[in-house]
């Protein structure tokens, strides 16, 4: 896909983007309503979509998709280490060091990441998206809490367990269930799979609009005048999977795969780093700037690293 193609392929998505900043303005969404349309998103209708990813495809050898998890936990490791350096390197005060952070290791996979990976590598790619994006259920839920939060008090045993239960959410259970499916050769879902893909559906235009109700929360001036968020925003959207290309490049068995891994390092910062923000007390403002100008970058930075690995 040429670069062209990809750019007005994210500017179709950016479009229902602008109508959820839109109606945010004109106080259609917003507050309460963001906050359980997300809920519903996040735990009904993206594990739908991730669910019926394998309904009528051609199944990856189960050699192929050990190799694709493998690469991608390897990915997520690498991100993390950039993550818990860079901050550090930017002189940024110890209070904001875990949100920064946060936003280097942690893409925005569900909202953002399978509609665009969707959209550029067609819909056979949420499935091995969603395999490839179990470490980044794991590890987003359980060490990027702990980034924002602090570690909290306690023994280790009860840290992990504590880490454990954030973990286990609905976007987990179902790419857990479809790893399964493909490891057993189930790619025939019948009208259970039809009821799944009428309500997985909703999902991107409501990511979608969500996102945009997002970002009319926030002044654009105040969003821009971060020397550092400029500087986390660049490593979340070329620096990341750049140093993904170069390093896993050579171990990845297909151009495809390599395509996933790295434009699903791509996206932009996670908006669940807002949430954990909020929930922990934290400043999201740091949050904020990266999550809006990495956002704004991708539409440039996405369409420049697809043609790079297709």
């Amino acid at each position: 896909m040429s670069f062209i193609d990809t750019a007005l392929q994210m500017l179709v998505l950016a479009i229902p983007m602008a109508i959820g900043f839109l109606a945010n303005r004109l106080a259609l969404m917003g507050g309460e309503f963001d906050g359980r349309l997300s809920r519903l998103v996040i735990n009904v209708t993206l594990p739908c979509m991730i669910l019926v990813s394998v309904d009528g495809r051609e199944l990856p050898a189960p050699a192929e998709l050990a190799a694709l998890l493998g690469l991608s936990a390897a990915g997520y490791l690498i991100a993390v280490a950039i993550a818990l350096a860079a901050p550090r390197l930017l002189r940024a005060p110890a209070a904001s060091r875990g949100a920064l952070g946060f936003i280097i290791a942690f893409g925005n996979v569900g909202f953002i990441g399978f509609p665009v990976l969707s959209a550029i590598l067609g819909p056979g790619a949420v499935l091995y998206a969603a395999i490839a994006n179990i470490p980044w259920f794991i590890l987003s839920s359980s060490l990027g809490v702990l980034m924002i939060s602090g570690i909290p008090e306690g023994d280790a045993r009860s840290v992990l367990r504590a880490c454990a239960r954030r973990a286990a959410t609905p976007m987990l259970f179902a790419s857990v269930v479809v790893l399964a499916f493909a490891l057993c050769g189930v790619s025939e879902l019948g009208v259970l799979g039809e009821g799944l893909t009428t309500c997985g559906a909703f999902t991107t235009p409501a990511a979608l609009l969500i996102s945009g109700s997002a970002l009319a929360k926030y002044s654009v001036r105040e969003m821009v005048t971060s020397p550092r968020a400029y500087a986390v925003a660049t490593l979340r959207l070329l620096g990341v999977p750049l140093a993904l290309w170069v390093v896993l490049g050579p171990f990845v068995p297909s151009p495809f795969i390599l395509a996933i891994i790295v434009l699903g390092q791509a996206m932009p910062a996670a908006t669940n780093g807002i949430l954990y923000c909020l929930m922990y007390e934290v400043d999201p403002k740091p949050m904020t700037q990266g999550m809006f100008l990495s956002v704004i970058g991708s539409i440039v930075t996405i369409p420049l690293l697809a043609m790079l690995v297709l």
